[in-house]
């Protein structure tokens, strides 16, 4: 095999692999901005459920720029913007 059928194989897997990570990226952007919804908003704990990422991750987004909104009233739940949570869904390789 030379080297130029050895650097096509390798580029072509990396093509792939991009276009699944995005393909995912997508369905999931799809998947939170396409329910129906009062509200412009999302719970802290449904956006760790349909994202499947944790706790440590939406504070390191909220380090990164994310606002989250709580009610006026004393609780403890959290809400985003959906539009916002999007802002912060990437490809990570």
């Amino acid at each position: 095999m030379n080297d130029d059928t050895l650097t096509n194989l390798v580029a072509r897997g990396l093509v792939d692999e991009v276009i699944h990570l995005f393909n995912k990226y997508l369905g999931t952007q799809l998947k939170i901005r396409n329910e129906k919804r009062v509200l412009p908003y999302i719970s802290k704990k449904r956006v760790m459920e349909d994202l499947d990422i944790s706790d440590g991750t939406l504070d390191n987004w909220e380090k990164h720029g994310l606002n989250r909104y709580k009610p006026r009233y004393k609780t403890s739940l959290i809400y985003y913007l959906v539009d916002d949570i999007c802002k912060f869904i990437i490809i990570d390789t």
